[in-house]
């Protein structure tokens, strides 16, 4: 009786903590990122002089993963207290972004679209549906490389393709694909990993560079760096989800994705975790890295893309980043990347570490 209950108790403690990382994110989604009001008079004089000015970007990447952890939140606790909050703050997020006249100005305004599909299955309103092909639309029409590729920032014209595109831009057109009976949106998605996985990758490692430019055939950035193979382990696995099972694209991507996960593992470390570069083992731990890591694991073995030879690694994984939840925060979280090779050794608590460890809490089993 003492093993059920304290069972039971952990049971409760690991619910209270991810219902604390369901409320910072609903904060998050319709507050991030906070700007101040020297920040806005700045931004006004830049746009009265002419010069380049940073979007005021209504479905930004960072709250594009908090939208789709709470939507995976919403379909796996139906009856918690907190699906309808859920629900109203997507309704106010994704409005939001509609009456702003559906503005896309980057590949990763696409990331909530994972979310928004499955808010538009959940109403069936007729906007949403609008807004979606809006978006897929966007990717349609978006600028490719020679190889078909979708370069990330494609107006600074460079031609890079970047691991964190595979991330945000894949699984939803996977899903689109499947959901409204696109073929177009799924082969786009297909073409972007196998270019990733056929010119992105180390040789000798296994390990992706966080990206590459199709033309020269240079890769950039550095070997392993976490986040980048977190972006592109999630959009293989999320892919995967929803493509045809009987295909030969989905055994090739299969296939790649295990061979990743394999090479990957080797680098977790004894405390569960992973480093901001994978073979950095002596350096710091990163929990966005972490998390994003987990969660494709936890997606390929929930559908059976992987066997269960990984679970004990992921249950470790899993504990060590709960242990490390404080009041719904994810602490030791590597800040926003500026570009190849520039990677800020600044740690804190961010929505690209609350996200997807909430998106892994909320999906995955014990």
């Amino acid at each position: 009786m003492e093993a059920v209950g304290g069972k039971n108790r952990r049971r409760e403690e690991k619910a209270v903590k991810t219902k604390e990382m369901v409320h910072v994110a609903l904060y998050e989604l319709l507050h991030y990122p906070k700007r101040s009001a020297g920040w806005r008079v700045k931004r006004i004089v830049r746009l009265l002089t002419g010069r380049v000015t940073e979007p005021l970007d209504k479905i930004n990447w960072p709250t594009g993963l908090l939208a789709n952890a709470l939507i995976a939140f919403y379909k796996n606790n139906l009856n918690s207290e907190e699906s309808l909050l859920i629900m109203r703050a997507l309704k106010k997020y994704f409005d939001r972004w509609i009456n702003h006249r559906q503005k896309l100005y980057y590949i990763d305004d696409i990331l909530c679209g994972m979310a928004l599909i499955e808010y538009q299955q959940l109403t069936g309103e007729a906007r949403y549906q609008e807004a979606l092909t809006n978006m897929v639309q966007y990717l349609y029409n978006h600028e490719t490389d020679k190889e078909g590729s979708l370069p990330y920032r494609p107006a600074q014209q460079n031609g890079h393709i970047y691991a964190d595109g595979i991330g945000m831009i894949c699984p939803f057109l996977c899903k689109y694909g499947m959901t409204y009976n696109d073929s177009n949106a799924l082969n786009l998605a297909i073409k972007q990993i196998n270019n990733f996985t056929a010119h992105g990758m180390d040789d000798r490692s296994g390990l992706p560079y966080h990206g590459y430019e199709y033309n020269s055939g240079t890769k950039y950035g550095i070997i392993g760096w976490g986040r980048a193979v977190g972006w592109l382990m999630m959009g293989m696995a999320d892919s995967l989800v929803y493509m045809d099972k009987d295909s030969e694209a989905y055994v090739g991507v299969k296939q790649a994705f295990r061979r990743l996960v394999d090479k990957v593992e080797a680098y977790q470390l004894e405390n569960g975790l992973y480093a901001w570069q994978l073979s950095a083992r002596e350096g710091p731990v990163d929990t966005s890295a972490t998390a994003m890591i987990l969660y494709a694991i936890s997606r390929g073995l929930e559908h059976d893309i992987l066997i269960g030879i990984h679970r004990s690694r992921l249950l470790r994984g899993k504990e060590a980043l709960r242990e490390m939840v404080k009041d719904g925060r994810l602490a030791d979280c590597l800040a926003e990347c500026g570009g190849f090779g520039i990677y800020p050794q600044h740690y804190g608590a961010y929505p690209w570490s609350l996200g997807p460890a909430l998106a892994l809490f909320a999906t995955g089993r014990d």
